[in-house]
């Protein structure tokens, strides 16, 4: 099985503190987890397009990235493989609108991401942006 692209879009405002996502229990995968914004890159979509479509459609923001991190792969639990590809994009201090895709929202400082259920090797999404050592 080919695995499978995601872009994931890391918001980070000016006093460093990141974006995390609580997936509804409903979720398709990793259901009441922490995550960033994240999504499928579609068949002939560029990793960086993807990320900004993904941010708009789940929080209706629109941004362009100021970083993009190395690919991360992660073998998951279900036996997939899963390229991600990281993007990093600032953003004001500004109200989360949730959709039905996540039940709640935090901001954390990169190194808390430790102290939350988080989808798998998460963290090294924020490794790969130099967010996290």
């Amino acid at each position: 099985m080919p695995a499978k692209r995601i872009a994931a879009a890391i918001l980070q405002r000016p006093d460093g503190k990141i974006l995390l996502l609580k997936r509804s229990p409903e979720h398709t995968t990793n259901a009441g987890k922490w995550c960033f914004v994240t999504g499928y890159i579609e068949e002939g979509e560029e990793p960086e397009a993807a990320a900004i479509r993904e941010l708009e459609e789940e929080l209706s923001i629109c941004a362009r990235p100021v970083q993009a991190g190395g690919l991360v792969v992660v073998e998951t639990d279900w036996g997939g493989t899963l390229h991600v590809f990281p993007y990093l994009f600032n953003t004001e201090i500004i109200d989360i609108q949730l959709e039905g895709e996540h039940t709640n929202y935090t901001w954390i400082h990169p190194h808390e991401i430790y102290q939350y259920d988080v989808v798998q090797q998460l963290d090294e999404d924020l490794i790969a942006l130099n967010l996290l050592k």
